[in-house]
C-alpha cells in the first residue's frame, strides 16, 4: 500500500477530487493507494499501516498560513519515519521548507511576457504546462530517461535552494531547484507534476515507476 497525502487546508481538501492522481499512483506503483489529509497523519498510524511509500500533494495555499509545517505527526512522517517519499510541486516545496529552505515567488513578468494563467498570481512569472527539465545528476529516479525530461509544471513559487543534506538532481533556467533527494535515503522532491503525465508526454509516469521501484529496494 502507498499513501497519497493531501497537503492543502481542510477546507480545500473537502472540495478536491483526488481520483485522478490516486489512479495514476496505483497504476505506477502496482499498489492500492490510501488518500488522506496531512492532519490525519500520526506516528502510530504510519507504524500500523507500514506503507511502501508516501506521496505528498501540491497545493496553492502558502504553507505558513496554516499548520502543515508544524503538525507533529506529519513532521515526524517526513523527517524521521524513514519511509520512502516523494513531494510533488507544493509537496516538494514543503519538504524543502521543513529542512531549512524558503519558498518565494519566482519573479515579476516582463512587460512583453504573456501570463499563462491570469487568475493565479496575476503579474508573476509561472512555469505552466509541459516544460523540458534538465537532469543534472544521474539518479535511479531518472532511470531510462535522457538528459531532459518533459513534464507538467503548474507553479509560480520556487525554493531558494536545495536544503542542506540534499542533492540537487534537476533544474530549469527559471527554476533551479526542480528535483532533489536526501543524501541518506529516498526522500525526493520534484517541482513538477509527474502524476499529470500523458501519452504524449509520458516521462512523469516513468519517474513515478522508478520512484516506487526505489521504494521497494529500500524496504
Amino acid at each position: 500500500m502507498i499513501c497519497y497525502i493531501i497537503t492543502e487546508t481542510s477546507e480545500k481538501y473537502a472540495d478536491m477530487d483526488c481520483h485522478g492522481p490516486k489512479r495514476t499512483l496505483e497504476r505506477c506503483s502496482g499498489e492500492p493507494c490510501l488518500v488522506m489529509h496531512y492532519s490525519q497523519v500520526s506516528r502510530e498510524l504510519m507504524e500500523d499501516l507500514r506503507p511502501l511509500a508516501l506521496c505528498h500533494s501540491g497545493g496553492v495555499t502558502a504553507h505558513g498560513d496554516y499548520d502543515v509545517l508544524v503538525h507533529e505527526g506529519y513532521r515526524w512522517a517526513i523527517m524521521q519515519s524513514g519511509i520512502p517519499q516523494i513531494g510533488l510541486c507544493g509537496g516538494h516545496q514543503l519538504i524543502g521548507e521543513l529542512f531549512g529552505s524558503t519558498v518565494a515567488l519566482m519573479r515579476e513578468l516582463a512587460a512583453d511576457e504573456i501570463d499563462p494563467h491570469q487568475a493565479y498570481g496575476p503579474g508573476w512569472f509561472k512555469e505552466w504546462g509541459v516544460h523540458p527539465v534538465r537532469v543534472l545528476a544521474r539518479d535511479p529516479l531518472f532511470e531510462g530517461l535522457g538528459d531532459f525530461v518533459r513534464v507538467q509544471e503548474l507553479h509560480r513559487c520556487q525554493l531558494n535552494r536545495a536544503p542542506d543534506g540534499f542533492r540537487l538532481l534537476a533544474s530549469t533556467d527559471e527554476c533551479p531547484v526542480q528535483a532533489f533527494v536526501h543524501e541518506d535515503g529516498p526522500l525526493y522532491g520534484v517541482q513538477f507534476h509527474p502524476e499529470h503525465a500523458s501519452e504524449t508526454y509520458p516521462d512523469g509516469w516513468r519517474i513515478l515507476e522508478n520512484f516506487f521501484a526505489i521504494a521497494r529496494q529500500t524496504t
